[in-house]
């Protein structure tokens, strides 16, 4: 007899997954929130299969989720096993020390050989996680993966898999070749010699999302390797987390690919499914005959408040059951600072729901205008405050200033590094200032992208493309902005938080500062939050910028506002990253947020602006 009894919330998921149920089935991410619960660190947590395993029965078994979820720090695994570093933490989830590529061109890649799923990193871990499920539950678990694309990213970051997509694409196909058939396929094989009844392959692929990538580049370069790899495999592969819904223009183009990667149901979750609505994904689950996946915001879980966490979920719920119980809602990745009080809440929400009580009935907010951050008043410009241009002003003369100045523009939004530099090159062989070259001519070009960027014109590969063209002209001119004497127009210190890797954000909104006349502190990645004050103590700048992309980061984010503010430094702290929210940064006593890169440059001019013009500390200018 199995340790810990399931059972009940595994037929009701099956049923709920295949005929449908009148019971509300619901299904949690949960290893850091497991983590945190049973006060295990996470050194010993993420290292220890038995711990780890256990750890997830006791949580589901105390707060009353209908199964477990066996889910580990997936993203990790098969790069460590390659070599790629791992940084262990007492209070979150692993992460890699990948800043620096561990492959940079094909001659490192044509080294790297195969690992050993029986000896390589924490390879023989999965294998004992798996065989600790069955002895503790009765059931054997699926082996999770890190999805190729996001693979592909750890092992050359992702700024140089975005600018290898352009510019060597043949280079990205090679390695996710390399992916598929000497990584992946060889350690499914593996685990099934050890496991024959294995039941399926599980990936996670969430930095082939959208606006990460393009929709093209997902379908060429992570789309194309899950389905080489599902024909190697010799169980089912599912690949079901890409998100980016409200982002696409063509909604149904990426739901049928999300179905060719997770061909048995459609999953999509928070924020796009509150944003895009219930309607359109539900009818179009029903026309592919297909259950689904409705998934709950992990910052909803995080912030609450508790009424809005049980609206939510009962609204999901409710459309499942309206289309005869055929899908289940998703607690998406509870993490290590998700209040307890906040998940009994959402548990209790389910029980509501199940005995009948049902006080939101009917309630339809998501896909509203304000589930979509809408001003609900029209933007169009009326009668009054309308432009017309004369056909004089159309028809004046250009000057060869003006049109060096739209040449160096043009160059930036077309991505051209090149012909960047060679446009910037000729307008200081003219003569013409240096600060014009950088105001109207870079400056403008960026200020356009952002633009572009906000109304979902381009996605971020396009802007960091942008970004590195408009670095390439800076760089021609720095020299020329220092003997000047010209003073930035100020400092600002970055630093991606402890426990966090990624500095694409970062970057970017560093390159878009520096090329906003800004003078630009970069602290890296991983940095505790004694690092970053006291490098604010050292350099003094106007504004701090702290980001993360991990949920599982965020905590450190938090403790960093708290140290400068327990030690009475003042100075303006912005925060942004793909989980981060103003309700977020409004909790942990930030002063600003940054919502994408465009949106924080223009977060740190109200701060900038602000001391300025004398106002105090704190209150960006209005």
């Amino acid at each position: 007899m199995p340790e810990f009894d399931f059972e009940d919330g595994w037929s009701r998921l099956e049923a709920a997954m295949t005929t449908g149920t009148d019971e509300a089935s619901f299904i949690v991410q949960m290893h850091e929130f497991s983590m945190a619960s049973t006060g295990t660190p996470g050194h010993q947590f993420y290292t220890d299969p038995e711990t780890f395993v256990r750890g997830i029965c006791e949580t589901t078994r105390n707060y009353g989720f209908d199964v477990p979820s066996f889910i580990w720090d997936v993203y990790n695994v098969e790069a460590e096993a390659l070599g790629v570093p791992l940084v262990l933490f007492d209070d979150m989830a692993p992460a890699l020390d990948n800043v620096i590529p561990f492959i940079k061109d094909e001659k490192d890649l044509a080294r790297m050989k195969s690992p050993d799923p029986a000896t390589a990193g924490r390879m023989p871990m999965v294998a004992e996680i798996i065989h600790q499920v069955k002895e503790m539950t009765g059931r054997r678990p699926p082996l999770c993966f890190c999805g190729p694309f996001t693979m592909a990213a750890h092992l050359i970051t992702f700024e140089n898999l975005v600018v290898a997509m352009q510019e060597d694409p043949a280079f990205v196909h090679k390695l996710m070749d390399f992916i598929v058939d000497e990584v992946l396929a060889p350690f499914f094989d593996y685990m099934l010699g050890q496991f024959p009844d294995l039941p399926f392959y599980d990936g996670s692929d969430a930095t082939a999302s959208l606006p990460f990538i393009t929709q093209s580049m997902q379908e060429e370069f992570a789309m194309a390797p899950i389905l080489r790899l599902q024909e190697k495999a010799k169980r089912p592969v599912y690949v079901d987390n890409w998100w980016g819904d409200s982002y696409t223009e063509d909604t149904e183009r990426f739901w049928e690919n999300k179905l060719r990667v997770t061909p048995d149901f459609f999953k999509i979750q928070d924020p796009d499914l509150w944003k895009v609505g219930l309607e359109q994904p539900m009818d179009f689950a029903q026309r592919k005959e297909k259950s689904v996946v409705l998934g709950v915001d992990n910052n909803l879980f995080q912030n609450g408040p508790a009424d809005e966490i049980q609206k939510r979920i009962h609204e999901y719920m409710e459309v499942i059951e309206e289309s005869g119980g055929k899908g289940t809602v998703y607690f998406c990745n509870l993490s290590a600072v998700t209040p307890p009080e906040h998940v009994e809440v959402a548990v209790e929400a389910v029980r509501m729901f199940r005995r009948g009580e049902r006080p939101w009935a009917g309630l339809r907010r998501a896909g509203t205008p304000e589930a979509r951050g809408e001003d609900a008043t029209s933007d169009a410009a009326s009668p009054e405050t309308q432009v017309f241009i004369s056909s004089d002003v159309l028809e004046a003369p250009v000057s060869e200033e003006d049109a060096l100045l739209d040449a160096i523009f043009d160059a930036v939004v077309e991505y051209e590094d090149k012909e960047t530099v060679e446009h910037v090159q000729a307008a200081l062989d003219r003569g013409m200032d240096v600060h014009e070259i950088l105001n109207e001519g870079l400056i403008a070009a960026m200020d356009e992208v952002g633009e572009e960027f906000a109304t979902g014109e381009i996605f971020v590969p396009e802007m960091l493309m942008a970004a590195r063209a408009m670095k390439a002209g800076l760089d021609l001119l720095r020299p020329i902005l220092t003997q000047t004497g010209a003073p930035p127009r100020g400092k600002v210190l970055l630093a991606t938080v402890q426990g966090d890797v990624h500095d694409i954000g970062k970057n970017l909104v560093g390159m878009m500062l520096e090329g906003a006349g800004y003078e630009v502190i970069d602290l890296g990645v991983n940095a505790t939050p004694d690092e970053i004050l006291d490098q604010a103590n050292k350099v003094q700048p106007d504004v701090v910028g702290l980001s993360a992309l991990l949920t599982t980061s965020m905590p450190s984010m938090q403790k960093t506002v708290a140290l400068f503010r327990e030690k009475s430094n003042r100075l303006p702290i912005i925060v942004g990253g793909a989980p981060v929210t103003q309700e977020f940064a409004d909790k942990i006593g930030a002063d600003g947020y940054g919502e994408n890169a465009p949106h924080a440059v223009e977060t740190v001019h109200g701060f900038v602006d602000t001391v300025s013009e004398g106002q105090a500390v704190g209150e960006p200018a209005a």
